[in-house]
């Protein structure tokens, strides 16, 4: 019986004061038993992984926010939100997921960081693969892909145009054709047009149970 078939068998007893009639109790599973198990908030950390010898490798590590919904959206943020370059501070990242199966998402978002000055912004494009592997923990993989400086300049337009966009949009907008998990088999990192890439171990963000008013 795989953990979600067991899920949907547990039950918890929350006590309620003498005063107060006592809740029904549902597993999560029973609330949402079609849901995909990644759906939800989740809070963790993600480390860069540096190849063997890679003296330049930033070995960086963060903790991230995301929020994965029902609906396909998908929202994260992180500590380097809070910093400085070269990963911040930037903005909320935006994106999408699909199901790779039952337990597995693949996820693609993008988010802003500063220019050298105000007259540009960098947008990074992001993939993860990633694997729920119990009903609290997700893990995976992300690749990070860095785009050329995007300029921030007005555009005479008449009444029957719209702003057009860069061509350096290509990066944040152009889903990666390939997904790594060992930099030994991409090496030489951005520079040579491959992925930074990191690993993540994410706690879900929730009650254990979904409860009801009698």
């Amino acid at each position: 019986m795989s953990f979600f078939s067991r899920i949907s068998l547990i039950s918890l007893i929350v006590g309620a004061g003498a005063w107060l009639a006592p809740a029904q109790v549902f597993p999560v599973a029973q609330v949402f038993p079609t849901q995909h198990p990644a759906v939800g908030s989740w809070f963790g950390i993600a480390v860069e992984s540096c190849a063997t010898g890679d003296t330049t490798c930033p070995q960086a590590s963060l903790y991230m926010t995301p929020t994965i919904y029902a609906d396909g959206n998908f929202i994260g943020n992180d500590n380097f939100s809070f910093g400085g370059p070269p990963f911040g501070p930037h903005s909320t990242a935006h994106g999408q997921w699909v199901p790779l199966s039952g337990d597995s998402i693949l996820v693609d978002y993008v988010f802003m960081l500063p220019g050298a000055d105000a007259t540009t912004i960098n947008a990074l494009r992001f993939r993860w693969q990633a694997f729920v592997t119990s009903p609290t923990t997700m893990q995976g993989y992300v690749n990070i892909y860095f785009g050329p400086p995007m300029p921030v300049a007005w555009q005479s337009l008449t009444a029957t145009q719209f702003p057009t966009i860069p061509s350096q949009q290509i990066v944040p907008l152009t889903p990666p054709t390939a997904f790594y998990t060992d930099p030994s088999l991409c090496p030489g990192g951005p520079a040579a047009g491959c992925p930074l890439m990191f690993k993540f171990s994410i706690q879900r963000v929730a009650p254990p149970v979904a409860t009801v008013a009698p």
